[in-house]
């Protein structure tokens, strides 16, 4: 049987989301442990909008998760926002979430990479059944499929577009000077927005050099230590931070700017403590007012987003009868 098993932006608010994250090794761990509780084949998917695994398993496997959840997060209460859905609805459930069809803002993209890393660190770590892999597989192919014809993420934003498009319409980006932290996929993306929504200057800083680098020569952006990071706030006007890291990399107690600064935070758990809206020079704009402010932005994104529904629903239809053909 397959099941899934998390919380997610529909019942878990940002504090708690904030809470329940689990990077790259956390998630090892966190299979690993699946490993050791009987269930040995899991992918663990965390992002901005949830912290979920997905597994095969028989009856007693979805409780087992659920006591892992509770173990690893004893601070959380779980009441009523740890979901379960078990055979063609976690089918479903899955194949919708890496289409972007269940994301804060329906149809982003980031979405399908980070389902993508997801299954390929399960792989690594031998954590793939047939069926799962297969699972996956179809999955994401389902996932691109109604990227391709629908394209629903051009209607709204990602909700790194969002941010920025927000940012650029109440602070403007125009002849400012941006600071980014991180230089991953959504580092990336808020770098180049800023680069076209005209800022005078960008810098970029990451604990990794070389992809610091690579975004560097692309944009024509300035390298600043992470260590500087503090010093590199205290000169902008935007400061745009997205990190993959468990602890806040912004804290409020040594932040020290002269004149109003922009805080677009476009991580979870929080890159920027939360403290630093108390500053009066300082606006803090969080996952949770993007996603707010975008969510009024239906119209067309729903209309897509219904055809994305029946491409999913005949792509678990197809994964569904060859998993029963499996007996």
């Amino acid at each position: 049987m397959f099941w899934s098993l998390g919380i997610s932006h529909r019942k878990a608010g940002e504090r708690v989301r904030d809470k329940v994250s689990l990077p790259a090794r956390e998630a090892e761990l966190f299979r690993s442990r699946l490993a050791e509780l009987g269930i040995s084949q899991s992918v663990v998917l965390s992002t901005c909008n949830r912290c979920e695994a997905f597994f095969c398993g028989d009856a007693a496997a979805p409780g087992k998760c659920r006591s892992l959840f509770l173990r690893t997060f004893p601070e959380v209460d779980f009441g009523g926002i740890l979901e379960t859905r078990k055979g063609v609805d976690a089918l479903a459930y899955l194949f919708r979430v890496a289409a972007g069809l269940e994301s804060m803002i329906l149809g982003e993209y980031q979405v399908l990479g980070q389902v993508k890393d997801a299954y390929a660190a399960s792989l690594a770590g031998g954590c793939v059944s047939r069926e799962l892999d297969r699972i996956m597989r179809d999955a994401i192919s389902c996932a691109k499929r109604v990227k391709t014809e629908l394209d629903i993420g051009a209607v709204p934003p990602s909700v790194c577009r969002a941010g920025i498009e927000f940012v650029d319409r109440t602070a403007g980006f125009a002849g400012k000077r941006v600071f980014v932290i991180g230089s991953g996929r959504t580092g990336t993306l808020a770098a180049k927005l800023a680069r076209r929504f005209g800022a005078k200057s960008i810098a970029v800083c990451n604990r990794s050099p070389e992809r610091t680098r690579r975004l560097v020569e692309e944009i024509g952006a300035e390298t600043v230590g992470y260590d500087s990071r503090y010093e590199a706030i205290s000169r902008s006007d935007i400061v745009v931070s997205a990190t993959a890291s468990p602890h806040v990399v912004v804290q409020a107690a040594r932040v020290e700017i002269a004149r109003p600064v922009v805080f677009l935070d476009l991580a979870s758990p929080r890159d920027v403590d939360a403290a630093v809206a108390g500053n009066p020079l300082a606006t803090l704009v969080s996952i949770d007012t993007i996603g707010e402010l975008a969510s009024g932005e239906t119209g067309e994104r729903e209309r897509l987003a219904a055809k994305g529904m029946e491409i999913v629903a005949a792509a678990v239809a197809a994964t569904a009868k060859w998993l029963e053909g499996l007996g």
